[in-house]
């Protein structure tokens, strides 16, 4: 029984020290959360301009194949707005908004830019972070949708508001042009 000795000066970790380590592992894992929001929130805006531009293209290409005449109806940008399946212009049906998980819309004309001239406008439905539009030099914190101009390119606006033209950013909800 001699050979067993506990020795006096060894001690374990004290109620203080572990609860400090625990409380920084606790900060590090929540800023962590934080910055992984923040890059989900980039990677969703990235996709949402990707799939907008695919859009545009298409309707460019449309455009030229029909003798400069962009698709005439307004409404959910799918494979009919290209003539139905089979189109060479756009094949997927399922093209939504990862933000929102809404379709895009299209509209004929200039819709809500700022360009009476503008021949299309193609818009998400919401959902996307103020912060994560800085990128397209949104000067509104409360902007949350991306649109796209014919005539600009990409921009941000918050949905189902007035814009800073005046003029309605819901295209579901605008009155028919004049004659």
């Amino acid at each position: 029984m001699d050979s067993i000795r506990i020795r006096s000066g060894s001690r374990g970790f004290t109620l203080v020290e572990l609860l400090v380590v625990v409380a920084i592992i606790i900060i590090l894992a929540a800023i962590l959360v934080i910055l992984l929001a923040h890059v989900r929130d980039n990677a969703s805006v990235a996709s949402c301009e990707s799939n907008e531009r695919m859009i545009a293209a298409a309707l460019d290409s449309y455009a030229v194949d029909h003798e400069g005449q962009y698709p005439t109806a307004s409404g959910t940008v799918n494979s009919g707005l290209f003539g139905g399946p089979g189109n060479p212009y756009l094949t997927n049906d399922n093209l939504v908004d990862p933000a929102s998980s809404q379709p895009y819309l299209y509209s004929a004309g200039p819709g809500t830019c700022t360009n009476p001239d503008a021949v299309y406008q193609i818009v998400d439905q919401g959902g996307h972070s103020s912060s994560s539009l800085i990128a397209l030099l949104s000067a509104d914190a409360n902007q949350d949708s991306i649109a796209f101009c014919s005539d600009r390119g990409l921009y941000a606006f918050q949905s189902g508001a007035a814009g800073a033209s005046g003029v309605n950013n819901n295209p579901q909800s605008q009155p028919p042009s004049g004659p």
